[in-house]
């Protein structure tokens, strides 16, 4: 029988880890975890879980997820965040695939739900958004990218129809912008770096585009409220990238006429 580690990175995640550790029971063979300085009841509720915790100071999301990977001890890693929870129908998938022959497939992707605002969107290309969370130990590296890391696979990539989790992203628009302003300057750097110099307008025309792409395009009005808030952030958080890149950009410039 194929040996399946859930892994997962936390910081203060403890209002999520119930719900993560009890869709993940009676499908894990060993949950390990890597914390980066939790000072609420993460380390505690794991430990309570029989977790396997370790403990690193945060340098990104793509370190992370491989020092993880690699004191994993299953032929297989399911890598979850703690948001990220799988659903009834994807936990009766993972035990036939367990009890089944090695697949030839180096990695899965797997079908997410959004949740925005405790609704799930069904419109606005946010279902199904397929993504790696599967995958054979030793074949796979996270590597860093613009915001999010992406996982690099040695050898054949499927998908594992079926496999629902549900992304309970955000609860408030607070949330969304306190998370957005994170990831509005690490793509801002990284834009920076790879040397992108915008026209003055470039911003407010792919803020708009976003909006319009989600809402109108792909019909994320069918969402009712959820997707209006949902294209409007995001085209908000479009624009605060390009806005912090322009900032990067002056400063750039006054370092070189100092």
């Amino acid at each position: 029988m194929i040996k399946l580690s859930a892994a997962i990175i936390v910081k203060n995640e403890g209002k999520n880890l119930p719900r993560w550790l009890k869709a993940v029971e009676g499908v894990a063979d060993e949950i390990v975890a890597v914390d980066s300085g939790s000072s609420d009841r993460t380390v505690e509720i794991l430990e309570q879980a029989g977790a396997r915790v370790y403990h690193r100071d945060w340098t990104g999301y793509s370190d992370q997820r491989n020092f993880l990977a690699e004191r994993c001890t299953g032929d297989w890693i399911l890598m979850l965040d703690a948001d990220e929870v799988i659903n009834r129908e994807c936990r009766r998938i993972l035990r036939s695939f367990k009890a089944n022959p090695e697949p030839e497939m180096a990695a899965y992707l797997m079908p997410s739900r959004v949740w925005f605002f405790g609704k799930w969107l069904r419109w606005g290309g946010f279902y199904p958004e397929w993504n790696p969370r599967l995958y054979r130990r030793g074949k796979g590296s996270w590597a860093r990218q613009e915001v999010h890391e992406r996982l690099e696979v040695d050898g054949r990539v499927g998908r594992l129809e079926g496999c629902v989790y549900d992304h309970h992203s955000y609860d408030s628009v607070e949330d969304y912008r306190e998370r957005a302003l994170r990831y509005a300057e690490a793509g801002a750097q990284a834009m920076l770096a790879a040397g992108k110099r915008p026209g003055r307008l470039t911003g407010p025309v792919h803020a708009a585009w976003a909006f319009v792409h989600r809402y109108l395009v792909r019909m994320g009005f069918l969402d009712g409220k959820a997707g209006w808030w949902a294209a409007w952030l995001e085209g908000g958080y479009t624009l605060e990238k390009y806005s912090r890149l322009a900032r990067l950009i002056r400063g750039e410039k006054s370092d070189r006429e100092t």
